[in-house]
Formats: C-alpha cells, sequence, structure tokens
C-alpha cells in the first residue's frame, strides 16, 4: 500500500501534524517502541531530555502555553485561537492572544491517547504501528521508510522524532552530516526574591487558568514569581532544592510530597493550580534562550555536554534586566535548571540543499530540530501550531 502521508514520531509534533493533515488522507504514524526509554541531559538521570517511544516528550509535558505572539513560531492570532480551541475550547475563549500571560491546563494534551482517538474516529485512513523508523530514501513513488518491523512507502513523509533523534534519522537517510555539533535550550535560572506585593495575577476559565509573566523586549527571558515559603523564604535555598530534586516526568505534586519538601510542593500546588499563592516574598526565575547551550554527540550514543560559559552569560544578562524594583539578587549565579526546551540541532541550511524541507519536498522535519530561535517562553504549543500550518498548507 502506498500512503498518502507518513508520519515519523508519535509526540505532540506529530499529534499536530496529523490534525492538520485533510481528514481524507490515508496516514501511517511510525509511532516509535512500546514501551520506550526516557534520555536525560547527564548520568544523574533526574532530568529528562527526551523519550525514544510511544508519545515522545508529550507524556511528560506540563502543558504551558503562552498567549504571546512572536514573529516565527506563532505570528498569527487568529491561528494560536483556532488550534488551542481544538484542545482547549473554554480556555480560547477566555483568552486573550497576545497578553504577556501562560495559560495552564488542568489536563495537559498527551498526544497517545488523543492519536488513539483519531484512528477510531477517521475509520481506516490512519493506521499507527508501534515501530521504530531507522532510515528513509527518495523512490518514484515518494518515500520509502525503513522500520524494525518492515518498508512502508507514502508520497510525502513528516519527521517528527525530535530534537535528539531527527538529526541521526537524517545523517543516516541522506548519508551526508545535517546534524549540528550544538544543541540550543531554554534554562531556568533563579534571579532572586521580591516583595510578594509584586504576586502575579491569577484568572480562571474550565480549561485551566492564566497566569501573568513578565518578558523582555528581546524575547531571550520570561520571568515568572512563585510565593516563597517554608525554607524557600531563604534567598537561594529554592533554586539549590530544585536542582537537588530535578524534575520529575510524571506526577510531579506527588512525587514532591513523597521527597518531603515543603518548600517544593508550595511551588508546584501553585504552579499547577494557582493555589497559595499570598506570600511575603516570591521567588522570581527566569527561563532564558540559550543558542548552542551544549554540545552534541549523536549516533550509537546520544550525548550532552553543558557549555558553562555560554550559559552563564544568558542567565547573568536575564538577572541584570529583572524587570521588579527592589529584587534581591541571587548569590548562586552559577545555578539553573535545564529547561527540557531542546532545539535547532540540524543545520537548516545544509537539509535544504539536500533536497528535505525545501517548499514542494516530500520530506518535511516539523520538530523542535530545524528551529534556529525559539524564544524565551515555553515551545511545545508553538511548534505544534508550525507543524500544525504546515500540514494544513500541504493540502
Amino acid at each position: 500500500m502506498i500512503y498518502d502521508d507518513i508520519v515519523i514520531g508519535s509526540g505532540l509534533s506529530a499529534l499536530a501534524t496529523v490534525v492538520g493533515l485533510p481528514a481524507s488522507r490515508n496516514i501511517l504514524i511510525l509511532g516509535g517502541p512500546r514501551p520506550g526509554r526516557f534520555l536525560h541531559y547527564d548520568a544523574s538521570g533526574s532530568v529528562p531530555c527526551a523519550y525514544h517511544g510511544e508519545g515522545g516528550l508529550g507524556i511528560a509535558w506540563h502543558g504551558v502555553i503562552p498567549m504571546m505572539l512572536d514573529s516565527s513560531l506563532a505570528p498569527d492570532a487568529t491561528e494560536l485561537k483556532q488550534l488551542l480551541s481544538r484542545f482547549y475550547p473554554a480556555a480560547a475563549e477566555a483568552a486573550d492572544i497576545g497578553a504577556a500571560e501562560l495559560f495552564v491546563p488542568w489536563r495537559p494534551i498527551r498526544p497517545t491517547p488523543l492519536l488513539e482517538r483519531l484512528v477510531a474516529r477517521r475509520r481506516g485512513r490512519v493506521t499507527r504501528l508501534p515501530v521504530l523508523a531507522t532510515r528513509f530514501s527518495l523512490v518514484a513513488a515518494g518515500v520509502e521508510v525503513d522500520t524494525s518491523a518492515g518498508t512502508h512507502t507514502g508520497r510525502r513523509l513528516w519527521i517528527a522524532a525530535g530534537a535528539l533523534h531527527t538529526p541521526e534519522l537524517l545523517d543516516r537517510s541522506l548519508g551526508q552530516r545535517v546534524g549540528r555539533d550544538t544543541i540550543s535550550d531554554h534554562v531556568l535560572g533563579y534571579v532572586g526574591q521580591v516583595d510578594g506585593a509584586n504576586a502575579p495575577q491569577v484568572r480562571y476559565s474550565r480549561d485551566g487558568m492564566f497566569v501573568s509573566c513578565h518578558v523582555d523586549a528581546g524575547q531571550s527571558a520570561l520571568y515568572t514569581l512563585r510565593p516563597a515559603r517554608f525554607g524557600f523564604r531563604q534567598l537561594d535555598y529554592g533554586i539549590e532544592q530544585r536542582a537537588a530534586f530535578g524534575l520529575p516526568t510524571g506526577g510531579a505534586i506527588s512525587k514532591i510530597a513523597r521527597a518531603m519538601s515543603a518548600g517544593l510542593l508550595t511551588e508546584a500546588m501553585y504552579t499547577r493550580l494557582g493555589l497559595l499563592a499570598a506570600a511575603p516574598r516570591h521567588s522570581i526565575y527566569a527561563q532564558v534562550e540559550v543558542p548552542e547551550a551544549y554540545s552534541l554527540r549523536t549516533g550509537t550514543i546520544i550525548e550532552l555536554q553543558p557549555r558553562p560559559v555560554t550559559i552563564r552569560a544568558r542567565t547573568d544578562a536575564a538577572r541584570a534586566a529583572s524587570p521588579f524594583a527592589g529584587t534581591a539578587f541571587s548569590r548562586r549565579s552559577e545555578m539553573y535548571l535545564p529547561g527540557i526546551h531542546l532545539h535547532h540541532s540540524v543545520d537548516v541550511a545544509a537539509l535544504e540543499a539536500s533536497g528535505v524541507n525545501s517548499p514542494g519536498s516530500p520530506v518535511q522535519v516539523v520538530d523542535a530540530s530545524i528551529v534556529p530561535r525559539i524564544g524565551c517562553a515555553h515551545h511545545s504549543f508553538r511548534i505544534m501550531l508550525a507543524a500544525w500550518r504546515r500540514a494544513r498548507e500541504s493540502s
């Protein structure tokens, strides 16, 4: 059988691609192994950076969606609202698109059950296989994809394998190096503390809550505030605890509760539900875009190596530009947390020169690997928006 479209990946970008394609298309989703495995930023295994398997890292996505617009990933308010309404209709009605707000849904988008519903709803026009795509090649009919369980042919191929796995798939398939030696990320830096009178505004819809935030003029740093309670009242104590605890991959509140950290639990209750917001002091965190934050090694082994000087320069700049008067600045300025927003792992110019991703090409990459500048805001829904837009334009 020759499919109209083959999608490699089954995470958030893959979901958005399938949603954007016409319902009349015959689509094959090569979703990756079941079960998969997490990859981590370092050997400690405390912070995941990818999930090699069905659902992608979307199985652990915490769901924050920025309402701000930017010139590349989310340039159009109508499109952002339209895609938001597909998953969160009440939030789309309440959203102030373009405002400095973050939407936190009560239930994050989970790609696996949503893809299962699409398979059922489209009645044989969408097929999902839990297999690993190993290579693709251009053929007369379009594109041929080798997998761990056979070969499949489609007229068009959409690659959404993720920022760490897409480069190795491209290099292997094209027979040339298009993956980069560095990869970009967000990092979460601790700015310090400020009087609780600066607490952000929180408003609710049936789908979740909207929380105000601050973005610098160059859209390179996103500032958020969280109540500083218990041990977190001490300057730097919170970031030290966060660094020691890491970022759990699921069930965050229950895991934090078991870890017996009252400060972390308070932050989690506020971040997820908007509860316990009142506090005499608030901690200031800056989510900072860091181009080329890590050296990247792909192939049989995928390895990230942080570039501390590069990361420190960005977090220092964000700290110095704090928008809050009366900030008590951190004394541990070297500390930061990985942002789980890896991107720009593929040389886009080299990729297009090879015939991939250029207009009209039967092979399109729709994940974060091809995004050079991702901005400072949470990127997952924005990448979904870009993938959805490209799939719609293919019809």
